[in-house]
């Protein structure tokens, strides 16, 4: 009765206010002001608890991200064992067997081999509280639980200390020699300490060939106390680095193996602690993994609580790189799930496929369609880091309908472009549009007549050329972008790459004047890479004293203290949208499809860093629907 009561008196307010405002003379409107040159905000120092804000009647967002309806209800079914799930991808490095050397962390085998320290908590996503989707990358360990480690202490600023879980065992295959030579033992913290350090210093290890920089290797020693505890000491600042390097990206593998069967790139060599034992491989093709009958894993949520993973005999990984065969092969039931960001269908195609199969269950997220960042550190280009540089910026911006793209191309199934991704788990730190200050909706709003006067303002009454680096998937946004730019005298040459080139080009920020990319917007506060003078991500070459120092201020105390750093975060990607450096276009929307008869599963993709597939071990399969609708 009280809720009602309360909830009375805010509906009358509303009414009140609504009735006052129609009451009122009708503003005169103004002409937008000009984008001044951003303030930098201060020097970020240690957040403080806030105080309590004063109640208000505040209209609720929401995350821009459907689902289909009924799918987030409460589960009451009881999940069912067996069955085999087939899941299709099209990224060849999936399918990548080495565990410690490959150049991808995206390997499936990492996912559902091996077992990492920590990663995501299944039980803080749609199964469970909702605190995260997984739709994207989770970093902080607010959605987070241990997996090999217990739990987690920080003594001192430059220690973390992991206390391991007892009695979890490598998985046992009487096929494989290696998996025989372990023998099913118990995972210690000597296998740890020397699978981390492999992991983080071995000259050949994925870590030291681009993850980890220089500075996150100073002094860093992993070494085991004892049995069950394993220590981590490293330079000061570098506490968020190393807890998110000894998560889901570095899943722990027996050094023994390791150090025997040539550093485990046969996948023959596979051996791991996970809920899955890797079975066998037709290289480039499948991927073949069978159900670990000693999994120590659990269902930690749901109807399921307490049951042993995973619930599924097996699953298949097959590789389909043609778009139209992968979506043929979910139509037809020969494929169950689609479960990474490179399978997820744009808007038109999956309404074609839910035409013909309106029972699919789908999850829609905004993604991520093409975005131009400007080099920065050359005096002599137009929209170098300077005043007249920042007014060129600006009215690269005004010269493109944002919203006649939303409307006319995406036909309505797109968002405003942001530099953060609004998934669930950065709500805090995502600012709608419509809430954003007026000079950064300015920057965003059709104007080019007064881009055209901006242009001669700086210099450029004519305007000028400009040479973008790209790849044939970017030519599509890219010549959206030429289009509006040609009005107001700009005039683009487009320099399309092969893969590889155009990734040495970015790595070694060869770039003459400007670079394409996908433009989804940074996932997390922690890959704040792109605005750090040394990271090979700064691609802009950006110089910013208050974006370094929100940069060195995350590394420190992101994973630990996210919500505290979320005003920060807030505050400063604003502050990222005015230096209006990174041109980028509406944010479409894309579809992740599966069928009806995988049960207890949302769309999730990344379970925390880089978490990717680890889905697979929560699904079950409902094969009395499966087999009731004839497949």
């Amino acid at each position: 009765m009280r809720r009602k009561i309360v909830w009375l008196l805010l509906s009358c307010l509303v009414v009140l206010s609504m009735v006052l405002a129609a009451c009122a003379p009708a503003p005169t409107p103004t002409t937008p002001t000009t984008p001044t040159t951003p303030t930098a905000p201060t020097t970020p120092t240690a957040p403080t608890t806030p105080t309590a804000p004063t109640p208000q009647v505040t209209k609720v967002i929401e995350p821009p991200i459907a689902y289909k309806p009924g799918l987030l209800e409460p589960k009451t079914e009881k999940p069912k064992y067996g069955g085999i799930v087939t899941v299709a991808t099209s990224a060849s490095a999936v399918l990548d067997t080495a565990p410690v050397l490959a150049s991808s962390s995206s390997r499936v085998t990492l996912h559902l081999v091996n077992r990492a320290l920590w990663s995501g908590d299944w039980a803080k996503g749609p199964a469970g509280t909702n605190q995260a989707d997984f739709l994207d990358f989770t970093w902080g360990v607010e959605t987070a639980t241990g997996y090999l480690a217990e739990s987690w202490e920080l003594p001192d600023a430059t220690t973390i200390i992991f206390h391991l879980r007892k009695g979890i065992r490598y998985g046992l295959n009487p096929d494989s020699e290696a998996s025989r030579m372990v023998g099913g033992r118990e995972v210690t913290a000597q296998d740890v300490a020397r699978a981390q350090t492999i992991w983080h210093l071995d000259p050949e290890g994925q870590f030291m060939k681009g993850r980890v920089t220089p500075e996150e290797r100073q002094g860093l020693e992993i070494t085991a106390l004892d049995k069950y505890t394993v220590k981590y000491k490293f330079a000061p600042g570098n506490a968020s680095a190393i807890m998110y390097y000894a998560s889901t990206f570095a899943p722990n593998f027996p050094p023994d193996v390791y150090e025997k069967y040539n550093k485990m790139r046969d996948w023959k060599a596979s051996v791991g602690s996970g809920p899955f034992i890797l079975k066998d491989v037709v290289p480039g093709s499948v991927l073949t993994f069978v159900r670990n009958p000693n999994s120590y894993w659990t269902d930690p949520v749901g109807p399921g609580k307490g049951n042993q993973l995973p619930y599924v005999d097996g699953a298949k990984f097959l590789l389909i790189p043609d778009r139209s065969t992968f979506q043929a092969a979910l139509r037809t039931g020969k494929v169950d799930m689609l479960v990474d960001r490179t399978e997820r269908l744009k808007a038109e195609e999956a309404r074609t496929l839910l035409q013909s199969r309106p029972d699919l269950m789908w999850v829609k997220v905004p993604g991520g369609f093409g975005q131009i960042t400007l080099r920065l550190d050359k005096p002599e280009l137009p929209w170098a880091q300077n005043e007249k540089g920042l007014k060129v910026r600006q009215a690269l911006h005004m010269a493109i309908n944002y919203e006649g793209i939303i409307k006319d191309f995406f036909k309505g199934e797109a968002i405003m472009p942001t530099p953060i991704a609004p998934f669930r788990q950065f709500w805090e730190m995502y600012t709608p549009f419509e809430e954003l200050p007026a000079e950064i909706r300015d920057l965003y709003t059709y104007q080019p007549d007064k881009a055209k006067k901006m242009l001669a303002e700086a210099g450029y009454p004519n305007g000028f050329n400009i040479e973008v680096v790209a790849q044939n998937i970017h030519v599509d946004a890219l010549s959206l972008i030429a289009d509006y730019w040609k009005k107001i005298g700009v005039t683009m040459k487009i320099d399309v790459k092969e893969r590889g080139v155009y990734d040495s080009i970015i790595a070694g920020k060869q770039q003459k004047e400007a670079v394409a990319g996908e433009g989804r917007g940074s996932t997390t506060p922690y890959a704040y890479h792109p605005y750090h003078p040394t990271e090979d991500d700064n691609i802009a070459r950006l110089k910013d004293d208050y974006i370094f120092g929100v940069y060195y201020k995350t590394r420190e105390d992101y994973l630990f203290n996210e919500s505290k750093l979320w005003p920060m975060m807030k505050e400063s990607f604003q502050y990222v949208q005015k230096l209006a450096f990174e041109i980028r276009l509406p944010q479409p929307y894309e579809y992740s499809l599966w069928q009806p008869w995988v049960k207890n599963y949302a769309g999730e993709l990344d379970i925390g860093p880089s978490g990717r597939f680890r889905a697979v071990e929560f699904i079950w399969i409902d094969q009395t629907l499966k087999k009731s609708m004839g497949y």
